[in-house]
């Protein structure tokens, strides 16, 4: 049951408990109405609610004092049946407790049941639920009081508990789920905001995390483990641990070293990993898979699919991927396309091209640690472009290249 189920059923309670607000009222019909399965929930916890309601006003009977109450109205109706022939079928108190005679009945405890002499079948039935008492009437007789027995069949016992350890389950299942997560491990949560971000982990590992990139580690990281959860882009410089491997989790997929430098891009969203190694080796490999794990050397790059949970091994080629973090570029004959989108990763920006014929464009260049003005400056000169600064970005035209 997720957080949303949890909130429409304390939601449900509340309004059949009577403590719901106006407002949240109406925020339950909108609930209900929204989802043939909301009313089909709805109607299943009112049902439950209303069957226990019933065993709980049951249970607070008082047969005595319900026994005094009726005698009065017991006596009067006797009273009505005097005269020949009324002993034999009308009903004598003896005590506290009800006996009839002749052919009449006999009621124990807070079972009773008293019919005037020479009453028909009544054809008018109502039940008080505050009292647990059934009134059987006709329109022109006397009036007949039937109390109910407290006790149950056991078939009706055995449904009405099941229903009551039904809904202990459904309120149990969430306080459980909140007692784990509050019970669990403490993490550390580490985030970039729209700058790269440096951090030494506490057992000397070195890491980069790269504009709204996080990594989530446990409290007691390099004690019992070194175990961390990247979203997004980090260089890790490991400090060597040969009891403790150092492991990256992204979805199911794992990176695991035991000392080593390398570039780690981790989608989380979809469980996919990408790593480039520096230097070392580094082994990676999915959850439930681990023999079928690879393991990369330095210049080599491989990509984590969750999905059909591949790993595909290459050559890496793109000498920027380390540019976020050190800002070095080198660009060798490429297309001006592939140059925009390698300048948008880095500099967190949104340049776009007013002519698609643009594209083809190549441009041979290297910049060091300089501005994206800079670098827009230098591609403009050399390409005979210009660029306009708009809110959504900037815009780069020109007559194209042959």
């Amino acid at each position: 049951m997720n957080t949303n189920d949890t909130y429409y059923t304390d939601l449900i309670t509340r309004y059949l408990s009577g403590e719901a607000l106006p407002e949240e009222i109406s925020e339950l019909s909108s609930w209900i109405g929204s989802n043939p399965e909301h009313a089909t929930l709805f109607s299943e916890f009112r049902k439950t609610w209303e069957s226990i309601t019933a065993d709980q006003v049951e249970q607070q009977l008082d047969p005595s004092k319900e026994w005094e109450v009726l005698l009065p109205k017991l006596k009067g109706i006797g009273a009505q049946g005097t005269g020949p022939g009324a002993q034999g079928q009308g009903h004598r108190a003896q005590g506290t407790g009800p006996k009839q005679e002749g052919s009449g009945h006999r009621a124990q405890g807070s079972g009773l049941r008293a019919k005037a002499p020479g009453q028909k079948a009544p054809d008018i039935e109502s039940w008080d639920p505050a009292s647990g008492i059934r009134h059987l009437a006709s329109e022109k007789e006397p009036k007949v009081i039937q109390m109910e027995s407290n006790r149950l069949p056991w078939q009706v016992v055995m449904i009405r508990a099941s229903l009551i350890a039904a809904i202990a389950l459904v309120l149990l299942i969430p306080a459980w789920m909140t007692y784990h997560y509050f019970s669990a491990t403490d993490m550390v949560r580490l985030t970039a905001s729209g700058e790269v971000l440096e951090a030494v982990l506490p057992d000397g590992t070195t890491i980069s995390l790269n504009a709204y990139a996080s990594i989530s580690y446990p409290e007691n990281y390099g004690i019992n483990n070194r175990e961390v959860i990247l979203n997004g882009q980090g260089y890790f410089e490991v400090n060597r641990d040969s009891l403790l491997p150092f492991v990256i989790t992204c979805g199911s997929s794992k990176l695991e070293v035991l000392g080593t430098s390398f570039f780690v891009d981790a989608e989380q969203a979809a469980g996919n990993m990408e790593v480039v190694l520096v230097d070392g080796s580094v082994a990676v490999y999915f959850e439930d898979a681990r023999s079928t794990g690879k393991t990369i050397i330095p210049g080599e790059k491989a990509k984590l699919i969750q999905t059909d949970q591949r790993i595909i091994i290459s050559p890496n080629e793109d000498p920027n991927f380390m540019a976020w973090k050190t800002h070095n570029l080198i660009f060798l004959d490429d297309r001006l396309d592939m140059i925009l989108t390698t300048l948008n990763k880095i500099y967190q920006s949104n340049i776009t091209l007013a002519n698609e014929n643009l594209a083809d464009c190549r441009l041979t260049a290297t910049f060091s640690q300089q501005s994206l003005e800079s670098v827009l400056s230098v591609i403009g000169v050399t390409l005979d472009l210009q660029s306009e600064t708009t809110p959504s970005g900037i815009i780069l035209y020109g007559k194209g290249c042959n």
